[in-house]
């Protein structure tokens, strides 16, 4: 099979054998004679003992004939190794052990060895199933029956050299590993602290080299004091036996202190005794700087930097929870600023947030050396006046917080005014507990801002009495609609020149079970403050619409909204859906608004009652001349009537600038195209009047008090018959 090999093979190999110094297991001078007078084999003792020790070997072993390399012997273990029987692999060549690619190496090795093979020389073979195993082999020269040989001994280290391969590989794993940790990994004698590992992430914490490290201790590091810290707790790790977490540790680099979260364990022998420091030392600065940045936004305005409504209640429980002397009373104040909307409607939120800023200011330059102060949202801010305070220092702070508001600002070069209202209430004297101290400067703060504004109020009693009856009327309220308490009744307006009744204005009504019958003038602010405002009104117009269908085709009916129906398109679709549930013609539907609905979102409630007024629906301008631009609406949309405030009618006939006054609303009326009504005629000299001066309708109680709808149609029959005689004299001008 190797002949191409073997042919090849130098002329003398077989010539070393037998060399002194070569084993030999026969000898020529104790050979026998055979009868043919040939030499015979001769078995000798020595050779005896030999196939013994050969034969019974747990070492796989084989004898193979030095020139033409094929198998002489065999044992036992050299099968099982190779899977081959024993006449197998004596049927066999050296070379067929051998894998393909590394045959003609082995063959030149062999034959150019002399038969002493390198000891340490690994080869990879083939077994019978075709599986390859790596050898380590060891070869001697020997004579053989009568032939030159070579005795080899094979060890299987295939496992071993596997496990030598992963050994590494592991090796390779961790050095990688352990590089690419982003955080400095160490290793430290445990006996004299010198390191004997670093990363590369410790190297560029330390602003260090490795190789200049290792084998340095801190002190040839850190400054004393610091080196000295990190040795002592190092010392007490390794004698703790147990991981330990070390939070915050503060460490000087190059880059300045950082701060560190380290871990370190000890590290024992196979002795179990300490040999090595492992640590770990995460790089936390930045976090804790996020993390104190977060705790900082999460307790304070993001606009202004002052404690926000969180941190001021914090603040403010922890105050309530000392105990101490009333002279180290506090006192809590909340201010909220005046006009501050318009602000922003004017200038837009950009500006509102730079005064919001510069107020911020102003109030912490007036604040004393142990006051607070915090924004707790929109334009509200609260002070915790402590320290030796009284009523009047408190009421002294408070003046000059308000003070210090009202100055003019100058935002992006306009000069910005607004006023600022407060309200006061003293631990000792009005607060148990934060929230009720809370509510009561609250509420004087609401009584503040409701009595003129720009000024101050300290809480009292009564406050919170008024607060609670409110508080139960809105309980109540929200169940009347549901419980039919909710009723309507009408008051007629009639023209002052025919006497005839031309609308009906419905008049929200509410029948107490307990109390009676309850003002609007009670409890409508009530609905407005609780959001009920929208159902009720929306069951107002339904109401009224339903009730005006069974009227006379020349009667209207009126109905007031409150400026909070204005949301959108929504008060549109109510009004139409009452209209068509109703089927009332839009022309005999009047809507009745106040000036305040242009307070707020003024462009799209001006689109809303455009498109209402496009239906054949009246817009009616409601307690018109009480206004402080009562004139500039009117010149921004066409109201079909205008409402004379009935303040300008009770002293029509006494008073010279009442009628001077009525005269010039009639006049406007007719200037633009408006019916003008006048609200609160309560005489005949005042309906006299009205009619004299050319005002086309009244309403009040001298032609009727509001009746029920049942009522309602029987007067309009009634004055059909019978309308209100307007004076001799009346004329329209």
């Amino acid at each position: 099979m190797y002949s191409g090999l073997l042919k090849n093979r130098p002329v003398g190999i077989s010539a070393s054998f037998g060399k002194p110094g070569v084993s030999s297991v026969h000898s020529n001078k104790d050979s026998q004679t055979t009868a043919e007078g040939g030499q015979s084999e001769t078995i000798e003792p020595f050779e005896i003992g030999f196939r013994t020790l050969f034969d019974q070997n747990p070492i796989a072993m084989w004898i193979f004939d030095a020139c033409t390399l094929d198998f002489i012997a065999v044992n036992d273990a050299a099968c099982a190794l190779y899977g081959f029987s024993r006449d197998q692999l004596l049927s066999k060549n050296i070379l067929d052990l051998y894998v393909p690619e590394e045959r003609a190496a082995a063959y030149q090795e062999i034959i150019g060895s002399a038969g002493v093979l390198n000891p340490d020389h690994r080869s990879l073979k083939v077994r019978a199933d075709g599986t390859r195993i790596r050898v380590l082999r060891f070869a001697r020269p020997t004579r053989y029956r009568n032939r030159d040989c070579v005795v080899v001994w094979n060890i299987d280290i295939t496992e071993r050299e596997q496990a030598s391969i992963e050994l590494k590989s592991t090796q390779i794993f961790l050095d990688a590993v352990v590089e690419s940790i982003p955080s400095m990994v160490f290793v430290k004698d445990a006996r004299d602290g010198r390191f004997v590992l670093l990363n590369k992430a410790g190297e560029d914490l330390l602003g260090v080299s490795r190789h200049d490290l290792i084998g340095k201790s801190d002190f040839d590091l850190f400054d004393a004091e610091d080196a000295r810290r990190f040795r002592l707790a190092d010392q007490a790790v390794v004698a703790s036996g147990k991981l330990v977490c070390i939070d915050n540790e503060p460490l000087s680099t190059p880059g300045g202190v950082r701060s560190l979260r380290t871990q370190k364990v000890g590290v024992p022998d196979v002795d179990g005794q300490p040999r090595y420091l492992l640590g770990i030392s995460e790089d936390v600065t930045e976090k804790l700087q996020i993390e104190e940045r977060s705790r900082h936004l999460a307790l304070h305005d993001i606009l202004t930097d002052l404690p926000n409504r969180l941190k001021f209640q914090n603040i403010l429980d922890r105050e309530m929870e000392r105990k101490v002397p009333q002279s180290q009373d506090f006192a809590l104040i909340l201010l909220d600023l005046d006009r501050f909307k318009a602000v922003n409607d004017r200038l837009g939120h950009h500006a509102g947030d730079q005064l919001l800023r510069l107020v911020a200011k102003r109030m912490q330059s007036q604040l004393g050396k142990h006051d607070i102060v915090a924004r707790l949202g929109g334009d509200e801010f609260g002070v915790i006046h402590k320290g030796r305070i009284s009523k009047d220092t408190a009421a002294q702070l408070a003046r000059r917080l308000i003070a210090a508001v009202i100055e003019p600002f100058n935002i992006e070069g306009q000069m910005v005014s607004v006023g600022c209202s407060a309200g006061i209430a003293l631990r000792s004297h009005h607060g148990s507990s934060a929230d009720a101290l809370m509510k009561r400067a609250d509420l004087a703060l609401y009584a503040a801002k409701s009595t003129g504004r720009g000024d101050y109020v300290w809480f009292e009693l009564e406050m919170e009495e008024k607060a609670d009856h409110l508080r139960l009327l809105r309980d109540e309220l929200s169940m009347a609609l549901a419980n039919k308490e909710l009723f309507l009744e009408y008051q007629p307006i009639v023209n002052t020149q025919s006497g005839r009744t031309e609308t009906f204005e419905a008049l929200l009504r509410w029948a107490h079970p307990r109390r009676g019958l309850i003002s609007p003038a009670e409890f409508i602010p009530v609905a407005e403050s609780s959001g009920l405002i929208s159902a009720i009104g929306k069951w107002v117009l339904e109401q009224a619409c339903a009730e005006a269908a069974t009227w006379p085709a020349h009667v209207n009916v009126a109905v007031n909204l409150s400026p909070l129906q204005f949301n959108g398109f929504a008060l549109a679709a109510d009004v139409i859906r009452a209209l068509e549930r109703s089927r009332l013609p839009p022309q005999r539907l009047e809507l009745e608004i106040t000036e305040s609905v242009f307070l707020t979102d003024t462009q799209d409630n001006i689109g809303t009652l455009h498109h209402l007024k496009q239906l054949g629906i009246s817009i009616a301008l409601d307690d018109f001349g009480t206004g402080y631009s009562s004139l500039a609406y009117l010149r921004r949309f066409p109201f079909d009537k205008l409402k004379i405030d009935r303040s300008f009618i009770t002293d029509l006939t006494a008073s010279p600038e009442n009628l001077a006054i009525v005269r010039a609303i009639i006049g406007l009326g007719k200037s633009f195209g408006a019916i003008v009504t006048a609200e609160g005629v309560e005489t005949k000299e005042q309906f006299d009047c009205l009619a004299l001066e050319g005002c086309v309708q009244a309403q009040g109680y001298w032609m009727a008090r509001p009746m029920s709808a049942e009522r309602a149609i029987a007067w309009q029959a009634n004055m059909t018959a019978r309308p209100v005689q307007p004076p001799r004299f009346a004329k329209k001008r």
